[in-house]
Formats: structure tokens, C-alpha cells, sequence
């Protein structure tokens, strides 16, 4: 790709306004600041929710559908608490419990001893003694039993009661198995083998010894209640989901989701906002970052950056139009976007690079802003298909110099687009029916057709207010039928077979250094259109004359030399000529001396000589083209003049002309380097070779540098005849 160079016509109001400020520091600043505002002012309404006018025990009028994902904390608590009530307690065994129990009963059973050895009490009283320090609520009946039986029956009793306590609480005893247990005391009765009486009082008092011996573990509870709370899913209202249905009452319940989604006005939050200005902050920081660290013009051009900007948000707004359809429910629209319309433009006017870096972006501001289809913010099958086709387009266009090059790469475009859009529908697996499909191909052919199109309308536009000069523009100036070219040849043929000659040498070298060889070719044909204004007077076009310059003085042949690039400038300035090829003409030559008219006057004056008033006005060459220009100027005329034109003799002269130049500081205000300077060298005599044919040769012409445009500086002081001063 080759760098574009800046132009202009006339310069208007804007033209001068911009070109004041236009090096300022906060100029980059401003631009990014615009550009992020109006990214956000057209993506605003992209997502902003749509809010619903309802009330608690209205009626729906249409289905409700929730427009994002969102948790529903409050269902998801409520689920979480009820999967916590459903895990029931968890109770363990405590073993002191059934040693308490057994440990009361074998004091029990000491009372009954100690009271019935008591031979100071009568029978009345130890009864009653007995009912008073037994823990356990008996039968009278079971006192008198006890009073009734031997010490070794008692004994035995306790024994077997305490066998009884202890084997049912060992195995555990809860709440719920309390009954169960006291069943199990029944059971061990029967096999017993104790009287009736003792087997009565042993029920009693295992009855009221058993006891639950299982208690409540909170911790163990706690956990297994937060296990289940946390294998709770959250609830969530899906995207899509419909909250209500169309004629359904909305419920207090509804009515908190349709809040919770952000569908009522008093629940709407600040978040989609806040996360689009940081989106939009992301975009500005890439396009910054790309173009800081990239190598291109626009890394310093704020003009190409201007333009950049501009296109940019062209491309914004015909997205944001696009979006309007689908508002009118003409589904898949969006893939009509004419995104490649940026693109192309960018590779026109600007580089490929920029341009497929681009594409990416538009294909993330596409995602936002054709999301009309979907509840989601982003919509990536339209962002994707964007993203698609934007690079297709940078891809095929290429260095276009032909309208016809643009619609190829429109139709490209629309064939790539096509294809994207077949490939989202199926990788989505998004229903759709023949007829569907059908249009959604006609939306991507006419993606393209609309992008090519727009191209190739807007482009005068950006050339005339940005004065940047296409490849386009270009092939229009070299034309040979552009008036300004008729005239040379008519006028001068010499000078106009010369600057094609200069043009070939020039664009090959331009080429080979990475600049706009196509710049330099144009350049190169309008270069001498000043020798117009006097074409005799320049030795190509002496045929069969004498040279006017020997009967007039050095210092009037100097003027007139000189004037040629003033006057070219000039008159490619009224014909509204690109500002490049302007400063080509005004600059090929730079601030070099006329030395054939400086040595002729110094000989034949005894007054002192100027030597500033024996050199071109310059500017010096500010640019890579119009340097390049000027040395393929100089080396064609030189080597031209040149009898016997071997290899060696051209390089000796290329060279000596590039030393020459450089030495003068012809370089200094342009970016030519060292190697670039090698490189030129190299291809222009390669193309020489075979291109060139007889001109006079100018003795010591490798001491002496030939002046570009008037040949008289390519003549040594005493030369006899001056040929030319082209």
C-alpha cells in the first residue's frame, strides 16, 4: 500500500481555520473526545430499556418479555430457606443419659435396701418412706410388693430391671421411638423368670427409667441446612423469558421481576450506561494504541487522522439508519449494514492496515447498535457479519485506481457477506424458513452493492474537504487527454516526451522506497508545465533554432529558468490541481544553483556575483515524491546528453547528481534516508537501461550536477553551447 499525500484546491473558510489549528497539541485530544461523545449519543437509545406502564391487578396487553439475565435473589433465597426446612434435624446418641438412668435406678433399688433392713421403722412407715425417696411415680401396689419380698428377691429384681434399662437406652432411644422402647420392656417381661408381682413393680420402674437418649447436634443440623442451601441454583429471569403473558393480571410477584429486569421506570439502574461509556472508552483507547504504534502517516497527519474520525462515524450513522428498520420489524435487515463502505473508503484514502483493523471494531459497535431483534444488548450474528464483510472489503479493493476496482470489491463483499450470514443462521441454529433465508441473502448482496455505491459518491467529497488525493484521482490527472497535458505536448513536446521519461524513473524509484509511485509518476508528467509560458527557451524543445539564451545576459537566463516552477505551480493552482502535484512542480528543483549562468556571469562581470540570485526559490523538497521528482529530473536530462551512455558512466552520473543534491542540503526537509537514497540510485539506473536514447553530453558531468528542470544548470562554465535548461 502506499501512503496518501494531502491536497488542496482553494483554500475556503474551513481550509483555513484547520490548517491554523490543525498542529495543535489538543487537536487529537478534541477529535477523540467528539468522537467518543457522538459514539454514545447514536448507541444510547441502543441500550436503554423499554419500560412498561403497568400496575398491580391491571391486565397485560401484550406478552412482557424480560429484555437481560438476571438473578432473582429474592426466589432464590426463598427456594434456598425451603430446601433448608425440608433437611430434617440430626439427633445423636448421648451415652451419659443411659448411665444417669441406670445409676437412678440402682439408687432406687439401694432405698428399697436400706429401708427394708431398717428394723426401727414399722411397716407403715417404711411404705412410706419408700413412696417418698423412690424417684419414680409407682403403684401403691408396687410398695407393698416391695415390702412383701425377700432382700435376695429384691436383688434379683434389680438385676433384671436394670438388664432391661440398660439394653433398650444402649441401643437408643428417640423422641419418636420413645413408645417402641417401652413396647420392647413388655417383651423382656414375658421371658422372665419372676413372679407376677415383681415382674409388675420390675415394668414400673423400667417404664419410667427409659428415657429418649438421643439429642439434637445444631451444628451437624446447621451444616447439612447449608449444604442443601447451596445445591440451590440461583433462579434466574432468563433473557426472553416472558414474565407475563398478553391479557395475564400482573401480581405482586410479577410485578417485582418486571422491577427486577429494570422494566419499570423507578427500577431502571445506572449499569448499561456506565458499562457503553466504558465500551466506547475501550474503542477510543484501541484506535489510539493502533495508530501510536503503527508506522503510518496518520501517526502524525491530524488531517488523515481527521478524516479517519470522520469516516468512522459516517459508517456509525449509516449503521444507526439500518437500525431504524429493524425498529419497523423488517427482520435481518442488519445484515444490510454497508460496513464495507468504511472500509474501502479507509483503504482509499488512508491504508489497508487501518482499514481491517477497523473492521473489528464495527464489528463490536454493530453488535450494539443492530441488536433490535434480540433482548440482549449485543447482538454478535449482526456484529460477526459486519466484522465479515468489513474486512472483505480492505482485502479485495487492495490499491484501487478504477471505479471499476470498487464495484468488483462491492460485489466481493457481498458475496463474502452472504456467506457469513448462511454461516451465523446455521451455527446459531436460528429457525428459519426458505423465504426467510432467501431475504436474508438479498439483504447481504445489497451489503455490498450499498457499500461500493456509497464509496464511490462520498469519495470526491473527502478529497475536495480533506485534500487527500486517490489512487482514482490520480489515473484521472494522467490522462493524456487532461488539458494541461495537451498543452505540453503541443506546446512543448520536448518537455512533455522528457517528462515521461522523468515519470518512469520516478515512479520505479518511489516504489522501491515505499512511497506513492503513482504520486511521483503524475508529479513527474505536470512537473515542467511552467516551461509553457516559454517553451524556446528550454533546449527539448530548440528544434532548428538557436539558443535565445546566448544573446541575452546570465542573470535574465536565470530568471527565466527559475521562473518555471513558480509559473507551473501557479497554473496547475488555477486549474484546481491537487496540492501534491503543486508542490512537485514548485519543489523538484528545491533551492538548487543554475552553475552554467552562476560560472558565465562570474566570467564575464567584474562585479561580484549573487550566487542566491543564480538559484530556484524553493521551497526544498518536502516530501519523498517531489524529492524523488526532482532527481529523476536530473539524472534522464544528464544522461541524456550523454554520446556513449555505458553502465558505468549512468551510476557515475546518478550518483554524482544524489551526492550533489545531498550535500546542498536539497534533503533536509524531507525523510529520505541514506539507504533510501542507495535504493533510488540502484533503480533508476537499472530502468535506464534500454530506456534512454542520445542527447549532447556535457563534459566533467559527473563533477557537475545537472539541473532538473533548465538544462542550462546542467552545463559546466565553459560549455560553447548551452543545450538545454530543462
Amino acid at each position: 500500500m502506499k501512503k496518501r499525500i494531502n491536497v488542496d484546491g482553494d483554500i475556503s473558510r474551513w481550509g483555513r481555520f484547520w490548517n491554523k489549528w490543525k498542529d495543535h497539541g489538543l487537536v487529537r485530544t478534541v477529535i477523540y473526545a467528539s468522537l467518543g461523545l457522538i459514539l454514545y449519543l447514536l448507541m444510547i437509545g441502543n441500550i436503554a430499556p423499554d419500560f412498561v406502564d403497568v400496575q398491580v391487578g391491571s391486565r397485560a396487553e401484550q406478552d412482557i418479555i424480560s429484555p437481560v439475565t438476571v438473578v432473582d435473589e429474592e426466589a432464590t433465597e426463598r427456594a434456598r430457606e425451603r430446601a433448608a426446612r425440608e433437611v430434617a434435624p440430626v439427633y445423636i446418641m448421648d451415652p451419659s443419659i443411659t448411665e444417669n438412668q441406670v445409676a437412678n435406678l440402682e439408687r432406687a433399688f439401694d432405698v428399697i435396701k436400706e429401708t427394708l433392713t431398717n428394723d426401727n421403722l414399722s411397716r407403715e412407715e417404711k411404705r412410706q418412706q419408700l413412696k417418698e425417696r423412690i424417684p419414680y411415680e409407682l403403684s401403691d401396689e408396687a410398695y407393698d410388693i416391695f415390702l412383701n419380698h425377700s432382700l435376695e428377691e429384691i436383688e434379683t429384681l434389680k438385676q433384671f430391671t436394670r438388664s432391661i434399662v440398660y439394653e433398650i437406652m444402649y441401643a437408643g432411644v428417640k423422641t419418636d421411638t420413645l413408645e417402641a422402647a417401652l413396647q420392647e420392656v413388655n417383651n423382656s417381661l414375658i421371658l422372665s423368670t419372676l413372679d407376677s408381682d415383681l415382674r409388675k413393680v420390675s415394668q414400673e420402674m423400667a417404664k419410667a427409667s427409659i428415657v429418649p437418649n438421643y439429642v439434637l447436634d445444631p451444628e451437624e443440623t446447621e451444616r447439612l441446612r447449608q449444604e442443601a442451601r447451596e445445591q440451590v441454583r440461583p433462579i434466574e429471569i432468563r433473557e426472553g423469558e416472558i414474565i407475563v403473558a398478553e391479557g395475564d393480571i400482573v401480581t405482586q410477584e410479577i410485578y417485582r421481576k418486571l422491577g427486577k429486569v429494570g422494566l419499570l421506570s423507578e427500577s431502571a439502574n445506572l449499569y448499561p450506561y456506565l458499562g457503553l461509556a466504558l465500551f466506547i472508552g475501550l474503542i477510543l483507547a484501541f484506535i489510539a494504541c493502533y495508530i501510536h504504534y503503527s508506522d503510518l502517516p496518520i501517526k502524525k497527519d491530524n488531517t488523515q487522522f481527521l478524516m479517519y474520525i470522520v469516516i468512522f462515524i459516517l459508517n456509525v450513522v449509516f449503521l444507526k439508519v439500518v437500525s431504524i428498520g429493524q425498529v419497523l420489524d423488517y427482520h435481518g435487515i442488519g445484515f444490510m449494514a454497508p460496513v464495507a463502505f468504511a472500509t474501502m473508503s479507509m483503504t482509499m484514502l488512508l491504508h489497508q492496515r487501518i482499514a481491517l483493523f477497523s473492521s473489528f471494531l464495527f464489528g463490536l459497535i454493530a453488535a450494539i447498535i443492530l441488536n433490535g431483534e434480540t433482548t440482549r444488548y449485543m447482538d454478535f450474528t449482526y456484529g460477526l457479519v459486519a466484522m465479515f464483510s468489513g474486512a472483505a472489503g480492505a482485502f479485495f479493493l487492495g490499491n484501487a485506481t478504477r471505479k471499476t476496482r470498487i464495484l468488483q470489491a462491492g460485489f466481493v463483499v457481498s458475496v463474502v457477506t452472504v456467506c457469513a450470514v448462511v454461516t451465523m443462521i446455521m451455527l446459531t441454529q436460528s429457525p428459519f424458513g426458505w423465504l426467510d433465508l432467501a431475504q436474508y441473502v438479498a439483504y447481504g448482496l445489497m451489503s455490498g452493492i450499498l457499500a461500493s455505491v456509497l464509496t464511490i459518491g462520498i469519495m470526491p467529497f473527502f478529497e475536495a474537504a480533506f485534500g487527500i488525493l486517490s489512487p482514482m484521482k490520480l489515473i484521472e490527472l494522467s490522462n493524456p487527454n487532461q488539458p494541461l497535458l495537451r498543452k505540453i505536448l503541443l506546446e512543448a513536446p520536448g518537455t512533455y516526451h522528457h517528462s515521461v521519461m522523468v515519470a518512469n524513473l520516478a515512479e520505479a524509484a518511489a516504489e522501491a522506497v515505499g512511497a506513492n509511485g503513482l504520486l511521483a509518476r503524475v508529479g513527474a508528467y505536470y512537473h515542467d508545465v511552467g516551461k509553457t509560458k516559454r517553451p524556446h527557451f528550454f533546449i527539448e524543445n530548440q528544434f532548428n533554432m538557436d539558443n535565445p539564451h546566448d544573446k541575452i545576459a546570465p542573470q535574465l537566463s536565470a530568471t527565466i529558468i527559475t521562473a518555471h516552477t513558480r509559473d507551473g505551480a501557479q497554473m496547475l493552482r488555477e486549474h484546481k490541481f491537487p496540492k501534491a502535484i503543486c508542490d512537485i512542480a514548485e519543489q523538484h528543483h528545491g533551492t538548487t544553483l543554475l552553475k552554467y549562468f552562476y560560472h558565465k556571469a562570474k566570467e564575464g562581470s567584474d562585479c561580484q556575483v549573487n550566487e542566491s540570485d543564480f538559484r530556484y526559490d524553493g521551497p526544498k523538497a518536502q516530501f519523498k515524491e517531489s524529492a524523488i521528482v526532482g532527481i529523476a529530473d536530473s539524472v534522464e536530462a544528464a544522461v541524456r546528453s550523454l554520446s556513449k551512455p555505458t553502465p558505468e558512466r549512468i551510476e557515475n552520473i546518478v550518483r554524482q547528481i544524489i551526492k550533489d543534491r545531498l550535500e546542498d542540503g536539497q534533503f533536509n526537509e524531507c525523510d529520505l534516508t541514506l539507504k533510501e537514497l542507495d535504493t533510488i540510485a540502484k533503480v533508476i539506473c537499472e530502468t535506464l537501461k534500454g530506456i534512454f536514447h542520445s542527447r549532447i553530453e556535457y563534459p566533467d558531468e559527473t563533477l557537475r550536477k545537472a539541473h532538473p528542470k533548465g538544462r542550462e544548470d546542467k552545463q559546466a562554465p565553459k560549455l560553447p553551447k548551452v543545450e538545454n535548461q530543462s
